[in-house]
Order: C-alpha cells, then structure tokens, then sequence
C-alpha cells in the first residue's frame, strides 16, 4: 500500500495497462483498498480481470495462516469468506473479467454467493471458471448443487473446472456450447449427464475425470473431443466405459486401484486416436488392444499385475502402428519379445524382475532410432538387441560390476550418435573396452557415483574422445559416493600424461558435480589442449542428472568442495581466445 501511496503521488494518470500489472500484484483485499487512496482510483481497480479467490487473497494471511481444524472456528471462516465473495462481486467496478477461480472449502449453504459470483462472471464475458471446493478437512459439506439456467443463454465460457460440485439432475447444458475444455474433479458421473453434455457442448475438445464417483456404466459419445483424460484414483470401481470418438487423439487413465476393482475400458472406437497412455495396477482391465490399432505413441506405467509374453505379442501384432512405446515401473516375470516394423522409440525404465531366474528381452525393430534403459533390481534380464539403426541410447543399470555385460549388445551397434550412460567406479575397467567402439558418437553423456580414490583418474575419457572423431559434446557429471573422502586428497600432485592427439570437432565441454579435483582439472587441461575449435568448457557443481522417460533428478546438492579460483588457476593459461571458460 505503501507503494501505491507513493506512486499516486507522483503521477496522478498511469497507462491502464501499468495500472493493471500492480493491481494483479495485489491480494484482493487489498485491492478494494486502493480505491480510497485517490478519487480517480475509485473504480480503476476494476481493471483486475483475472480474479482469484483463496485463503490468501481473501483474508489476512497473517492472521489466518490454515484452515481451522474445529468445527465452530472453520464454519465461521466458511462464512466470512462467502460473504466476502459476494460483497467483492456486488460492488466490483470492471466492465469486464476474464477468468475467475475460487479455491476454498465452499458448499451448498454458500449457493447464494456462489450463483452470484458466477452469474456476473458469466454477464461479463469470462472465459475461465475454476470452482475448487475440495479440501483436506475431516467436516463434512454438503457439495455444491451446479444449476445455472442463466447458462442457457449465449455466453463465453469455454473452459469449466468443477470441484466437489454435484450436478443436478436437471442441468441445463445448452449454454455451454462454447465449451472447449471441461474438467471434473470428485463429482457424482452418470451417463444421461454425459449424454446431455456431449449432446449440446458441440465444440468440448478436453475433457476430463477426476476421481468422480460413477453410478453407471459410462459411454463417451462426442465428435468433436480431442482429448480425454480419466484418473480414477482410489476410488473402487466395477464400471465399464465405452468410448466413442471420431477425431479423438489421445487417452490417459490412471487409476490407485489395484487388479479388478478399477474401470474397465471395454470398447474404444477413434480410428484417429494416436496416443494411449495407461497407468494402472492391472491390465487386464484393457479388453483388448483393437481399438488401439492406429495408436503410434503408447505408455504402460505401474502394472503391478504380470506382463505376461502373450500380452506383448497381442500388442504390436493388434497396434502394428506403434512408433513410440513406454514400460514403466511394469512387473515383468517372463521372456520379452518386442518386434514393430514402425517401432522407433523404445523405453524401459524402473521394471520389476522379482525372480532368480534371468529373463530374455528380445528387440527386434529396424527402424528403432532411441533406446532408454533403466533398472536397479538384483536380477537383471538377459537384452539383446537387433536394431542397426539405432542412434541414441540412455543406458542405467546400476552401478554393480555384474551389469555390465548387457552393455555389449549395445555396444556392437556401431552408428550411435548419442549416448546417456551412468555407470560406477568398479565398472569402468571394463565399460571403457566397449565406449572406444563408437567411431560415429556426436554426444556423449556420462554420470559416474562412487567414492573418490586418488589414484583414480579420468584420462580413458580421452581415450573415447580419440575413438570417436565426429564428437562435438562432452559431458560428464560425478557424484563422491562418500562424502568423508574428499576429492581435493592429491590436488598438489603432478598431473599425467597422455598421448597427445588432435580433434577438431568437439565444440562444448560440460563437467559437473565433484570437479575440483586434480583428475578432472588434467582432464580439462588436455582437452583444451587437443580440440583445436573448442567453443566453451563449462565447469558447475550441480548433481541433477537424467534418469529416463522424460524425468530428472531434483538433487541440486553441490560440490562437497568447489572453488572457482582453484579451476581458474589451473586453466587460465590453456584457454585460448576462441574457447570460453565458464565456472557457475
């Protein structure tokens, strides 16, 4: 307020759009206040279009930090905040809104400031509505009745997020027929309210359920969805859907519930549908896979029931357009052949081999161009892989010495271009034998965990480097797996030698983690040495690395010791004019 007062002072006419921008830094208690500091600011703060309301912009957040956990102190907070909501939308001065959004434990003894608050939204052109009622609160509310027939007119709703809302009977949804995104979130579904919905929302595109209750077999009918996103959560059921969907594109259904307690997806006929994304416990409650059959993108994620082989063949014999495919934290007890003509994209990441036995995973694809592995059980399987076309490969298999022999299938697959590899400290003695067999490497990614030695050193890297002539990006990231040993032990000692040699296409260097060691300083000394067109040698003390499908680590854990003067020191007079030193 402070600074309001002070602007207000200096220049007594601001642009709309200046006066704008510090409004929306406003809570809306706040807000209203601004109106008291000039006349001419009496309505200005109706130029808030965007309107949220929440603990925070509703009330002191100092004196009512959370909600109360007794039932007298939160009813009269329930109330308090309902009248404030109606009271701010009775006396709020803008010709027009844009979108409103209310998160806070409201229910049907609230209709009054609810229907009002929606009413002169809708009057006003919003285009955006989020009621959010839900809360973590052990009191029980009686949900919000939806009825709006002020709907039933011309509006410019296009996006609707209902929350702990009960749809009534009679829901009037010719109103909504510029609805282009509909989310449902914990709200009783049946299928005559679908039929009405898909009947007259000609243009919803998004559509989406939440943990809803549903109390009857569902059936999807619409034209004109694109995409449909069904999380069922922990709530048991033994209903079936059916989906049908000319120009739908993608689906994702998720769901806590494990084996049959969970929806089952009976039929799916989009013959456009091109990716499927299935995270559940089970999956036999997937009928079958010819409704997927022009799918090329698909994800399994979490099946705790047995990926049996026959599942597998069922699949790419059914989706024969498969181009991408994803096992995630799957259970696997059996041999695995994966075979797609199309295939190209391929991962396997964090799967389960519960059993001593060792398990085959055949590959097969021509066309496969990305391969990620990943897994840290105790049994591993037996891969091998025919794929003459591969380019990239993620590869983790733990930093054990008994995972490195699946890495030879991988490494007789003389194209890869880019390479993602974690691997230990034991492992390297034998893994630097199978990296120097990639003559056509352009990127090389390595993450290496284990306690620092000394007497350990990385010069095999350049062993690499010279093996792999087309190299333009080098990266390398180390964690000390014991933090009492410091890798500063031996920083004063000579450096080693190496064979000298000459590459010219290696641009970009990146060291991070543990680097300020005299192992990676000699490292970085003969790489500036040898790449005679190096752009940037990039020193950083950051951990975070790439774990596969998309994901990375959120360890922002620094260098237990990094000193940007020590690297300074030691390479200000290798760095030529062409090649930038950066230490973050």
């Amino acid at each position: 307020m402070n600074t309001l007062k002070k602007i207000n002072s200096e220049s007594t006419e601001l642009p709309d759009c200046i006066i704008s921008h510090i409004f929306s830094l406003l809570s809306l208690k706040n807000l209203v206040k601004t109106s008291a500091l000039s006349k001419q600011w009496y309505h200005e703060w109706g130029l808030r279009k965007d309107l949220t309301f929440d603990l925070h912009n509703m009330f002191d957040y100092s004196t009512v930090p959370e909600l109360p956990t007794t039932l007298p102190p939160f009813q009269q907070i329930q109330f308090q905040f309902a009248a404030s909501l109606y009271n701010f939308m009775q006396t709020y001065p803008g010709d027009m809104i844009s979108s409103i959004r209310v998160k806070f434990p409201l229910g049907i003894d609230h209709t009054y400031a609810i229907d009002g608050l929606i009413h002169k939204g809708v009057l006003k052109g919003a285009n955006r509505i989020e009621l959010l009622f839900a809360c973590e609160t052990d009191f029980n509310i009686q949900p919000y009745k939806f009825l709006f027939p002020f709907l039933s007119g011309p509006n410019s709703l296009t996006y609707l997020h209902l929350q702990n809302c009960h749809l009534a009977a009679t829901m009037e949804f010719s109103g909504l027929k510029n609805l282009r995104t509909l989310v449902l979130t914990i709200v009783p579904v049946k299928q005559n309210m679908l039929h009405y919905l898909f009947f007259n929302c000609i243009h919803l595109e998004n559509f989406s359920l939440n943990q809803c209750l549903f109390l009857s077999d569902l059936k999807i009918t619409s034209p004109s969805l694109l995409h449909l996103n069904i999380n069922c959560g922990p709530i048991i059921s033994w209903r079936n859907i059916d989906i049908i969907a000319s120009k739908l594109l993608s689906i994702e259904f998720s769901s806590d519930c494990n084996y049959d307690r969970s929806l089952r997806m009976v039929n799916i006929k989009s013959h456009m549908l091109f990716k499927f994304s299935y995270k559940c416990g089970n999956i036999s409650n997937l009928v079958d896979f010819s409704g997927l059959r022009n799918v090329t993108t698909i994800e399994f994620d979490g099946l705790r029931e047995c990926l049996q082989s026959e599942v597998i063949t069922h699949l790419f014999s059914e989706c024969l357009q498969l181009q991408d495919v994803t096992f995630k934290e799957c259970n696997i007890k059996c041999d695995m052949k994966i075979s797609g003509a199309k295939l190209r994209h391929l991962r396997i990441i964090d799967c389960l081999y519960e059993s001593r036995c060792s398990y085959k995973i055949d590959i097969d694809a021509f066309n496969l161009s990305s391969f990620e592995y990943r897994s840290h059980t105790i049994m591993n399987p037996i891969i091998s892989v025919w794929a003459p076309k591969l380019l990239k490969v993620f590869w983790d298999a733990g930093s054990r010495m008994e995972n490195v022999y699946n890495f030879g299938t991988i490494a007789r697959l003389h194209l890869l271009e880019d390479l993602t590899m974690h691997l230990g400290l034991s492992q390297i003695s034998v893994l630097r034998k199978d990296l120097v067999r990639f003559q056509n490497l352009r990127q090389l990614k390595l993450f290496i965990v284990g306690a620092y030695k000394p007497e350990r050193d990385y010069l095999w890297i350049l062993d690499i480097a010279m093996a792999s002539p087309h190299l333009q990006k080098l990266s390398l990231t180390i964690r000390n797996g014991n933090s009492k040993t410091s890798h500063m032990v031996g920083s004063q000692r000579q450096r080693r030698e190496h064979v000298r040699f000459i590459h010219k296409d290696l641009k970009y260097v990146e060291l991070h983690g543990c680097v300020c060691s005299i192992t990676v300083i000699e490292l970085a000394s003969h790489l500036l040495r040898s790449a005679t067109l190096l752009k940037q040698i990039t020193f950083s003390c950051r951990h975070n690395f790439y774990i596969g499908a998309g994901r990375w680590t959120l360890d922002f854990d620094g260098c237990c010791w990094f000193e940007r003067n020590f690297i300074h020191e030691h390479l200000k007079d290798e760095v030529n004019e062409q090649c930038r030193l950066i230490i973050l």
